[in-house]
């Protein structure tokens, strides 16, 4: 059975408010991610079938997934030059294109929560002049974000002293991991997460630094041995950049829908992780996988790395200002941390309440 939200007064108003019907329009929407990962099926499946519910068809969405449309690497240039109207863009596959977004993505490698991750980084790209025109060079506007659960290695042996790490093949993606790996003298192998299954299969892979939830959505349960728990921050991306010639040609009923349901979606997504997270690790633990903590020695160079990668980091940060960017993103995440200050994040009221309040009241678009 299909839960029915309520829509807020907005959402309601707009819709009333169309005094002839609509042409029936379908949304294109891609995404590299597995159709079971949790914003797959809540910011896109589950989603647009409400909306296709609420609107009577007028609007929907074929979704493309695991990258059959577009690979995670040419997903902001596909959306911009209209093979998609939406889709999933993570920036560390287009530094050069995105550096503001890859520098905030970047600095999430040391933040500890991923729901004041999400929600600063949505409220930042929704606020900063900027980030927005940083999208609209590509013809992309960004309409809401995710965060993963804190990154954790994943690998086919133990892996919790600083010895053990030396020389491993671990697959990253972004600089922040990639750094940490070559600072542990390990061998960072920067590939799609889709390819790393195989990678672990074949041998050319020793290990994956990624969060707990793709132990279940890429089958890593089946490849990986040892869990390192050692907490590695969090990684943020665009769970829904339009086309921005897309985005205005919708109607603005069709628009204040999408933005209520937006708000929906972002609070099912981080719902469904922090559960998965935890489901996760169970499920590893049944079949066998042996879970650790990481040892004084290594948790201390993780730790060490982290203050030297946020100096780094400003010193790097090359035509924008990078340290503006990351005070204010900072304040962003402190802010979001009193706003959920309290709230019980199982609530799922509770949580799309102040999401309505304090984030999707400010989406400029």
């Amino acid at each position: 059975m299909k839960t029915r939200i309520p829509f807020t007064a907005l959402a309601s108003a707009a819709l009333a408010a169309v005094a002839a019907p609509a042409l029936a329009e379908e949304l294109t929407a891609s995404s590299w991610l597995p159709q079971n990962y949790a914003h797959s099926k809540h910011a896109y499946m589950e989603m647009f079938e409400r909306i296709a519910e609420e609107t009577g068809g007028d609007l929907t969405a074929e979704i493309f997934f695991g990258g059959s449309l577009l690979p995670a690497r040419t997903t902001l240039s596909g959306i911009g030059d209209g093979v998609a109207d939406l889709g999933y863009v993570y920036a560390a596959y287009t530094p050069a294109e995105l550096p503001i977004q890859t520098l905030l993505n970047n600095a999430a490698f040391v933040s500890d929560d991923m729901w004041t991750v999400a929600l600063a980084y949505t409220e930042f790209n929704y606020t900063n002049a900027d980030a927005i025109a940083e999208w609209e060079r590509h013809n992309v506007i960004m309409a809401g974000a995710h965060a993963t659960p804190l990154y954790n290695i994943l690998c086919n042996t133990e892996v919790t002293t600083p010895e053990q790490a030396r020389g491993k093949r671990m697959r990253t993606a972004g600089e922040s991991f990639s750094g940490l790996v070559t600072s542990l003298g390990g061998t960072p192998v920067s590939v799609p997460i889709g390819d790393a299954y195989s990678g672990i299969q074949r041998g050319s892979l020793d290990c994956v630094i990624a969060d707990p939830n793709t132990l279940v959505s890429y089958s890593f349960n089946d490849v990986v041995t040892d869990v390192t728990t050692v907490p590695l921050g969090v990684v943020t991306g665009a769970i829904w950049a339009f086309n921005k010639d897309s985005w205005e040609g919708l109607s603005e009923a069709h628009k204040a829908l999408l933005k209520e349901e937006m708000a929906v979606g972002i609070v099912r997504t981080h719902m469904e992780f922090d559960r998965n997270a935890r489901d996760a690790f169970a499920e590893a633990e049944t079949r066998g996988v042996r879970m650790h903590e990481a040892g004084p020695e290594l948790a201390r160079q993780v730790e060490d790395y982290k203050t030297q990668y946020l100096e780094t980091l400003v010193a790097d940060a090359n035509g924008i200002e990078g340290q503006a960017i990351l005070d204010e993103f900072a304040v962003l995440q402190q802010t979001w941390a009193e706003r959920l200050e309290g709230i019980d994040r199982t609530d799922e009221e509770a949580l799309l309440a102040v999401v309505r309040e304090h984030l999707m009241s400010k989406f400029p678009f």
